[in-house]
């Protein structure tokens, strides 16, 4: 077989071989937990925890927004290392009023590990308002920043 072959059937292989391996080694939380096409990542926020663990960060609220639609989103998702440890996630998205979503619900006995959301909220010229929150050790972790109208406009 010459040299020429021998290439082409490594990187054939290597084209095969590297989208799967890439599918195998994402994170649980990356089959779900997206906002779906046309949403635009806006920013991220994140979950500290408070006094001394203030400087720890235990995961991060992400806020995206859908210009075709109008509507925002957000999902919190825990850090790596907490993955499947943390427990009482949820997310929190309002336009500082009366119109608001949350996952999970008040009344819901759910109890997310690795993310919690996405939830969407039309928000079109508005401000938006949102939280997100974590347990993980004992310690509760939030945001600070993103409960006070952030993206106005």
């Amino acid at each position: 077989m010459s040299l020429r072959k021998k290439l082409s059937a490594v990187l054939a292989a290597c084209t095969v071989t590297i989208p799967l391996s890439a599918v195998v080694a994402q994170p649980a939380y990356a089959t779900g937990g997206t906002c779906g096409s046309g949403y635009n990542f806006l920013s991220s926020y994140p979950l500290r925890g408070y006094g001394s663990h203030y400087d720890t960060i235990g995961g991060y609220l992400s806020i995206y927004y859908n210009p075709s639609n109008g509507y925002n989103c957000a999902i919190t998702r825990v850090k790596a290392a907490w993955d499947g440890k943390a427990s009482y996630v949820y997310v929190f998205l309002g336009d500082g009023d009366s119109r608001s979503v949350r996952d999970p619900k008040l009344d819901s006995s759910a109890n997310y590990h690795y993310y919690a959301g996405p939830v969407k909220l039309y928000l079109k010229d508005q401000c938006v308002y949102a939280d997100g929150s974590l347990k993980y050790d004992g310690e509760t972790y939030n945001t600070r920043d993103a409960a006070y109208g952030v993206h106005c406009g």
